[in-house]
């Protein structure tokens, strides 16, 4: 739903009775449609913040200039997330004006369990406003509800996704203090700046923080043990040195720096972790126990009657002249 029905929903839901906030919106949009025949930014503001967001040279100034966006448009807080990264493996995926404090409890309270914002935003596909999603602190004193008003962090807002062609999703969350009913008539007038905003500084997020090509050969079993020993190792420097029978360490690791176009053995281990390499069902023989014990480095042997002898012996699938001894008796050795 746009936010010109937002706008005539109001309408017929306030009946007899229009506010003047209403009229007067509606008015902006009739001499707008008028005018310019659409539905362009009304912001000074919105030209100015993509300006500097695409200027930006640094992560760092991307997130400057995206941290002011709520004073430009009536919110507190602002919070970009990658939902999906679209096979881009990125390095860094929130961007966020919530005190830092707020992160730390993220992780320390585990509050991304019961989470209502990521809830919503995994379960709906429009716009979501926060009231309707984080219970009130005195009828759901839920753990996620009391750090947030710990912090002062307000529980009103709007959540909005954004969505690529490439697969890469993102939400922005929009929090404050302020009521409700300001909320939405904040969001109708923005929303198209907003958007435009949103998908700036998802664009910059994403060129700064990527780590990894988008199309990767496909790692050998030998390179993925190779990593799984390096990221299971507590000493990685020692790790980086290890004896491996297929190739030097050295040669290994610039064989996979090179296939997963990252610039250090480390973002590779990083990447393999998040596409499930590291986790998979691919093993190297060196990773693999056999529960049967094995004769002179020999894995296959077949057991036989001699005619000539009446008993049984044991013979070498592969070449027999390389046995030890070809009358070794099963069960010995």
């Amino acid at each position: 739903m746009n936010w010109f029905a937002e706008v005539l929903d109001d309408l017929i839901s306030q009946s007899e009775r229009i506010e003047l906030d209403t009229i007067a919106e509606l008015r902006r949009v009739r001499d707008r449609i008028s005018q310019e025949g659409g539905l362009p930014s009304r912001n000074p503001a919105t030209e100015i913040l993509a300006s500097r967001i695409g200027d930006a040279e640094t992560l760092d100034q991307v997130a400057e200039a995206f941290g002011t966006i709520p004073v430009e448009f009536g919110f507190d807080e602002i919070t970009l997330i990658i939902l999906n990264e679209g096979g881009r493996y990125l390095s860094r995926r929130v961007l966020s004006s919530l005190p830092d404090q707020w992160w730390v409890d993220y992780h320390a309270l585990r509050l991304f369990d019961r989470d209502p914002l990521i809830e919503g935003i995994i379960t709906r596909e429009h716009e979501l406003f926060l009231d309707e999603l984080v219970p009130k602190a005195e009828n759901a004193p839920m753990p996620y509800t009391r750090a947030a008003h710990a912090l002062g962090i307000g529980t009103n807002g709007v959540i909005f996704k954004i969505a690529y062609p490439s697969g890469v999703v993102a939400a922005v969350i929009l929090n404050t203090k302020r009521s409700p009913q300001l909320v939405r008539s904040q969001y109708r007038k923005y929303r198209e700046d907003l958007m435009a905003l949103a998908f700036a500084t998802c664009d910059a997020l994403i060129h700064f923080s990527r780590i990894g090509a988008t199309t990767m050969a496909d790692l050998s079993c030998e390179e993925i043990h190779f990593l799984r020993l390096l990221a299971l190792s507590e000493d990685p420097g020692s790790a980086l040195k290890m004896d491996v029978s297929f190739g030097s360490a050295a040669t290994v690791q610039m064989q996979i720096v090179r296939k997963l176009g990252v610039k250090s053995i480390f973002q590779a281990v990083l990447i393999a972790a998040r596409r499930g390499l590291l986790d998979a069902a691919i093993f190297h023989p060196n990773e693999v126990i056999g529960t049967r014990p094995r004769i002179a480095g020999w894995d296959v042997l077949q057991v036989f009657e001699a005619e000539t002898e009446g008993r049984k012996r044991v013979e070498f699938a592969e070449d027999p002249s390389a046995a030890p001894d070809q009358n070794l008796a099963p069960g010995r050795g």
